[in-house]
């Protein structure tokens, strides 16, 4: 499953203050106050146990956290940047 960080995914962001600024979205909720938000609202999100793929302009912060919060539910975890092909970052099993 591909997992999109950007601030254009409502699902992972709702309950959380995100606004337009300039043609871009940005998060207003300070990062203590939105981790405990994102980690709820993952549990919601049907996360695949074989592979997830990160992807998305977000801060490095929230990368970190959903990365902390995958490590044990799934078997791989790539990250890809549309830049380059895919990194597997981690693997188990």
């Amino acid at each position: 499953m591909i997992l999109d960080l950007s601030l254009h995914n409502v699902d992972l962001y709702a309950g959380l203050d995100v606004r337009e600024h300039a043609g871009r979205l940005n998060l207003v909720t300070p990062p203590a106050e939105a981790i405990p938000v994102i980690l709820r609202n993952l549990e919601t999100i049907a996360i695949d146990h074989d592979e997830v793929v990160l992807t998305g302009s977000m801060a490095i912060w929230s990368y970190l956290v959903i990365f902390h919060w995958l490590h044990g539910r799934t078997r791989r975890i790539w990250y890809e940047d549309g830049r380059a092909d895919r990194i597997l970052v981690a693997a188990h099993g």
